[in-house]
């Protein structure tokens, strides 16, 4: 039986920022080009904003395993669809930040999460 995807979904990088500070301990892994930080049941997610960049960090105790500084002002849009590396009945998405010129958009940042983000009913904002 072959199972459908549901369609990709876009939000800005404001929207998306809002949304995984609550969502923290459904990150399972991120990064970008150049490094991926991944989860552990000893390590922590703590985000912050410093001087208008978004920092992510993997914390274990108190000692710092990994961050990824985050330019949101240069995300164009955030895409969420079905991670397509993993068992699609494990229900993770993959999230990608999307950058650079119009015409050749490039992943600056990525997130695996345990789940997608839907609207809610009658809010603003998001429910998973």
């Amino acid at each position: 039986m072959d199972l459908i995807s549901p369609p990709a979904r876009t939000l800005t990088f404001d929207a998306f920022w809002r949304w995984i500070q609550e969502h923290t301990n459904c990150i399972l892994r991120c990064g970008s080009p150049d490094m991926t930080l991944f989860d552990h049941d000893d390590f922590h997610w703590m985000l912050m904003e410093e001087e208008r960049q978004h920092v992510l960090q993997l914390i274990k105790g108190k000692s710092l395993v990994g961050e990824m500084v985050m330019v949101g002002r240069e995300v164009s849009e955030v895409s969420i669809s079905p991670d397509p590396d993993a068992d699609p009945q494990a229900g993770h998405f993959l999230v990608e930040l999307m950058g650079g010129p119009k015409d050749d958009p490039q992943v600056l940042y990525h997130f695996v999460m345990a789940h997608g983000i839907e609207p809610a009913a009658g809010h603003q904002g998001f429910k998973h």
